[in-house]
């Protein structure tokens, strides 16, 4: 499923955080923001910038209140175009029950909804919470256990496992998207909570009979109205199921295929892919799905539609109509009264408007923050199906491949930010000309030599390209080819040895030498095999399984994030490849002991000081880990936990989502999924 990195993203980690609860090492290092961060708050909202905004909804007022999700806030959009902070501290995690939201801490929100009463409800985790009109917090659903339990019983008091969806029918009913356990539950206005859908297993059965007997997958969104008829984003099985008021299940759109498919014909027959959030009104459902699309279905004739998004992932301007703008991961959509409607434009970091007329805008978001400090910069993550990396030159600049705004960007010593190439349309173009008039697509790597020129791994272009000393674009390499083998250019990382030669990995199979003058060959991996064969072997018959980082120390040893081996790969100077940390068993486990022994959890990337240490992007347990001179591995920065919690916080103590990872001056830097932003160990 496309969207995993966002849509799994919360959930995910609350499973992770029990399994990788061990201790980060002792130390007085402390984590730093150096990139990103940027608010907006109390300025237009178009001049705001968002961490994954994935839900909105509008009061009667006019006011638009958005999910920014990464950033564990509610914001509000005033009807006069000026965004606050509505709820939440930015700092991750729960409490604040009886106070100002403002004060309280909150998780990632997926899903909102407004109440009969006018109180916000949140669903956050495994937990709802609801927000009154005078800004009070309080929970309403959830103990914060993970589990199954209380039907019958007080709805706080009732375990839930992974609440992604809420909303509200116009009885007062809740109905809740219990999401990892695949059901529907209800909370009546009693306050006693109910299951009305799913079995408890993830699946695909039922269609015809009881809803309670039935097996849904992924159950992310649900909306009821005022029929007793509940409709359910049943996920990962592409299909948007129906309970009618007698109980029974039916799907209602969706043939389980994966494809946008089937516009102006019965909803049953149309291939709509993974659906993720449903929102009801004006007599449609509409519904997002992680196919970059916006569907609407007559509730009485049952027909649908497709009502916005081209189905290409990017961003391709505004002014645009509906069916011809780029989405990326749309999610939540609001209605504005007037025919038209809102929705949030996760990947693209803004909340767009679709007016009556079926022209887009934005109303937020979506500002970089350039020509000022860095860490009042926005920088774009959440490109779901991608990595990235960033580097510097022999000067100190910070290059960023800000892979959701299909831009580089720049960082000075000084601490300022620019864009270094890429308009922030998505697109392939501009060679020949200035680096920032060009368009990118999804840029996922970037790596500088000593003669000034920066090499960018056009990834979504499925090229690489070069930005010399004078700013001039041109694109270097169109295909990995050598000795009559060939392969794709959509390179996942990138790096320069001290020779000027590039490494570039192939995004499946292989590592690649490009020389200056642009000859290849492959320095590790055998093409189309992927795997593990072992180690002490020479590095082009060794398999590789998903190479996404390379590093190459200063006496041209090469370093690669064997990612599915769950492995740090070394090779040589004499071309020998053997394994330096992880003993190919996904976990976590084995700091203080020798780091071939240790376990790994998906490492996304590595690079090396020059006192020879090695650290590694730790991705999935959440840490970077450290192998020392003599082979010792230890955890270098992260508690295990995720979900951002401060800034200049202990290494030991700060939760991070490390990808990228970079040293200058012996410095180690980092990419914060998590957080957008680029941060320090020091």
């Amino acid at each position: 499923m496309k969207s995993g990195k966002f849509l799994h993203l919360g959930q995910r980690c609350l499973a992770l955080v029990a399994f990788s609860s061990a201790l980060a090492a002792a130390g007085t290092e402390r984590v730093t923001t150096v990139v990103g961060g940027r608010l907006g708050d109390g300025g237009p909202a178009t001049s705001a910038s968002f961490a994954l905004p994935s839900a909105v909804v509008r009061d009667a007022s006019g006011n638009l209140y958005i999910a920014d999700a990464n950033n564990c806030r509610i914001r509000r959009v005033s009807a006069q175009g000026i965004i606050t902070t509505f709820a939440g501290t930015g700092i991750c995690g729960y409490g604040g029950d009886g106070s100002p939201a403002t004060a309280a801490a909150i998780y990632n929100v997926y899903g909102m909804a407004f109440d009969h009463r006018g109180n916000l409800l949140i669903a956050v985790g495994n937990r709802i919470r609801s927000i009154s009109p005078g800004g009070t917090i309080s929970t309403v659903a959830g103990n914060g256990g993970f589990g199954s339990t209380g039907d019958g019983g007080p709805a706080t008091k009732a375990s839930l496992r992974g609440a992604d969806g809420v909303s509200v029918d116009p009885f007062g009913n809740i109905f809740i998207a219990d999401t990892l356990d695949s059901v529907i539950r209800k909370v009546d206005a009693a306050g006693i909570i109910h299951t009305v859908a799913g079995n408890h297993t993830s699946g695909f059965s039922g269609d015809g009979g009881p809803a309670t007997s039935a097996a849904l997958n992924f159950s992310f969104s649900v909306v009821a109205d005022g029929s007793g008829n509940v409709y359910i984003a049943d996920t990962n099985n592409r299909r948007i199921r129906k309970v009618d008021s007698t109980g029974t299940i039916q799907t209602y759109a969706g043939t389980g295929d994966y494809g946008n498919t089937g516009s102006g014909g019965p909803a049953t027959a149309a291939g709509i892919g993974p659906p993720s959030v449903l929102h009801l009104g004006g007599g449609k459902l509409y519904l997002s799905t992680s196919l970059d699309v916006i569907w609407t279905v007559d509730l009485k004739t049952s027909i649908i539609n497709l009502v916005a998004g081209n189905g290409s992932a990017g961003y391709n301007g505004d002014g645009q109509t509906a069916l011809s703008t780029s989405l990326t991961q749309p999610y939540g959509i609001a209605l504005d009264g007037a025919g038209g409607f809102y929705v949030a434009d996760s990947g693209n970091n803004r909340v767009r408007h679709i007016d009556a007329s079926q022209i887009v805008s934005t109303v937020a978001g979506g500002t970089l923050g350039d020509g000022g400090p860095a860490t009042q910069a926005s920088l774009n993550f959440s490109n779901t199906s991608e990595f990235l990396h960033f580097t510097f030159d022999p000067s100190g600049n910070l290059y960023i491949a800000d892979v959701g705004d299909c831009r580089v960007r720049k960082v000075s010593p000084a601490g300022i930010s620019s864009t270094f190439a890429g308009t922030g349309i998505c697109s392939y173009s501009g060679d020949g000309g200035p680096a920032t008039s060009a368009t990118l697509l999804a840029p996922q790597a970037v790596a500088a030599d000593g003669s000034g020129n920066v090499y960018i791994a056009d990834t979504g272009n499925e090229v690489i390209r070069k930005v010399d000393s004078t700013g001039t674009i041109t694109t270097f390499v169109t295909i990995l080819e050598s000795n009559g083998a060939a392969t794709s250019a959509r390179s996942l990382a990138l790096a320069v040895d001290a020779s000027g030669n590039l490494y570039a990995s192939d995004g499946f199979f292989a590592v690649w030498k490009i020389t200056p003058a642009g000859a290849m060959s492959v320095v590790a991996g055998s093409l189309f095999n992927v795997g593990y064969n072992g180690d002490g072997i020479p590095a082009t018959q060794a398999w590789l399984f998903i190479p996404i980082g390379v590093a190459v120390d200063r006496t041209g040893n090469l370093y690669i994030s064997d990612w599915l081996n769950d492995r740090i790969r070394k090779v040589d100077t004499n071309g020998m490849i053997s394994t330096v940390a992880g003993n190919g068993v996904q976990g976590f486990g084995g700091d203080g002991g020798p780091a071939t022994s240790a376990a790994l959890a998906l490492p996304t990337d590595v690079t090396v000081d020059s006192k020879g240490n090695i650290y590694i992007a730790d991705w999935l347990n959440f840490r970077i880990r450290v192998v020392d001179a003599s082979g010792t591995i230890n955890t270098f920065a992260g508690s295990g936990g995720f979900g951002y919690n401060g800034n200049d916080v202990l290494a030991s103590k700060a939760n991070l989502f490390p990808n990228g990872v970079a040293v200058r001056d012996n410095i180690l830097y980092f990419s914060d999924d998590g957080t957008y932003r680029i941060r320090k160990v020091h």
